[in-house]
Parts: structure tokens; C-alpha cells; sequence
């Protein structure tokens, strides 16, 4: 028995750690990046865009499925309506260095968006969704900075699209008086690498 003890208190010790760490990151709000908490009325959504199968779009039903809403093909069959109007994305250069080529690239992406209830009236403002990164590029590793640059626009379209699932969210909990008022999102701007 006295052999069994120590294994014991070995193995429970770590347990009880982390069972601790995990009570007190859910009892603070903690949650991981890139999950949302939509209400559990909200079911049902029309997605409407230009380009059905392009990678916002496809963003933007991977978020709603894994909130567990249903992504339907008539708005008349929706709570909400999101249509997004118009995408653009950009790269310009931010600096150059002593040979003359570019050191640094700012990449922006904007989508325009309405969301809209099953009536067809706007439930929130139209609105503009922004991201907004920089990063460092290396002339000597073309191949890295090509990828890096992929990893960013990946990363940009994934936040545009939880900027407008959160514009949702504030559509679904607000009341119709208080739609006009609803917050823009501003643009978010930190550096990338």
C-alpha cells in the first residue's frame, strides 16, 4: 500500500492542475480564437455573394456550420440574409530598402456586406469589413515570402468573416430600434510578422 501512495499522488497532482486551469479559463470568458457564442434561437441563414465558391464565402459557411447554423438557399427560408456586395484585396508597398526593392508590403482586404431579416428589411447598417496586415519581405527567400503572404490572406479572410458573423450576432440580439445604432467594425491593424 505504501508503494501504491506515491504513484498516486504522482498522478493525481497533474490532474488536479489541470482540471483547475481549465475551471478557471471557462469561468473567465475565455475561448478559443476564432470561436464565437451565437444564440441558440438563431438556426437558419441565407448567404448570398458574387462568387459562391470563393474563399471568403467559403469562410463564411464554415464559421456558421461549425456554430451549428444551417446555411440555406432561399432567404425566404432564413432568420437573417448576409449578402456580400463587393470584396477587394490589395497589396501595395509600405517601404523599400537600400536596393530599391520592396522590404515591406501592406496587404488590405475589404468585403462590403448587409445583413438582412427574412422580410428583406436591413437589420443593421450596411457596412464595410476590414483587415489590414504588413509584413516583412525578404528578397532572398521569395519562396518563404510567397508563402508567409498566403498564410496572412488566409488569416485576414477568416477575420473578415467573423467580423460579419459578430455584426450578425449583434443583429440577432438587438431590437429593431436599436438596428440603426449597431457599430461599425473598425479596421484591424496589427502587424503580421
Amino acid at each position: 500500500m505504501q508503494a501504491f501512495k506515491p504513484i498516486m499522488t504522482t498522478l493525481l497532482k497533474p490532474l488536479f492542475v489541470l482540471l483547475l486551469s481549465a475551471a478557471l479559463a471557462s469561468g473567465c470568458g475565455w475561448r478559443l480564437r476564432g470561436s464565437l457564442a451565437l444564440p441558440s434561437d438563431l438556426t437558419a441563414v441565407h448567404l448570398s455573394t458574387r462568387d459562391t465558391h470563393g474563399n471568403l464565402a467559403t469562410d463564411m459557411r464554415r464559421l456558421l456550420q461549425s456554430n451549428d447554423i444551417d446555411i440555406v438557399s432561399r432567404a425566404a427560408d432564413s432568420q437573417y440574409s448576409i449578402s456580400i456586395e463587393a470584396e477587394r484585396d490589395r497589396r501595395r508597398t509600405v517601404s523599400v530598402g537600400s536596393d530599391a526593392l520592396a522590404a515591406e508590403y501592406e496587404l488590405s482586404m475589404e468585403a462590403d456586406y448587409r445583413i438582412l431579416r427574412s422580410d428583406g428589411s436591413d437589420a443593421v447598417t450596411p457596412a464595410t469589413a476590414r483587415v489590414v496586415r504588413s509584413f516583412n519581405f525578404d528578397v532572398d527567400d521569395v519562396t518563404g515570402g510567397a508563402e508567409e503572404e498566403r498564410v496572412i490572406r488566409t488569416e485576414m479572410r477568416r477575420e473578415l468573416a467573423q467580423q460579419i458573423i459578430r455584426r450578425l450576432l449583434f443583429a440577432a440580439q438587438s431590437t429593431p430600434a436599436a438596428d440603426s445604432t449597431a457599430p461599425q467594425d473598425a479596421p484591424s491593424q496589427r502587424p503580421a510578422g
